[in-house]
């Protein structure tokens, strides 16, 4: 599901629009790894809701965003999908 205004709303909210761009090489380089296994997979169509469950299972995992989050008490598994939304959002044009 694409990311909506609602989501990024409260993304920015808890900070995690603060977080992406602190860390904007470390969440590019995730999302261009997610892609590119999506795609060898999809093909060529590949859509942005296509690379966010490939890279979710990375962000659960992140040390980075774990920290964050738990520092912050969002425990809501939600948050690492909305990030993975925001991160595919704002590097897309990029991406394909």
């Amino acid at each position: 599901m694409a990311l909506s205004l609602n989501k990024l709303k409260r993304l920015e909210d808890a900070g995690l629009t603060e977080l992406f761009d602190a860390d904007r090489k470390l969440w590019t380089a995730m999302t261009k790894d997610a892609y590119a296994y999506t795609r060898k997979f999809v093909g060529a169509d590949v859509r942005p809701d296509d690379v966010v469950p490939t890279l979710v299972p990375a962000l659960e995992v992140s040390d980075r965003l774990r920290t964050f989050l738990a520092a912050r008490k969002l425990t809501q598994r939600y948050w690492y999908e909305w990030f993975g939304e925001l991160m595919v959002d704002r590097l897309w044009p990029g991406l394909n």
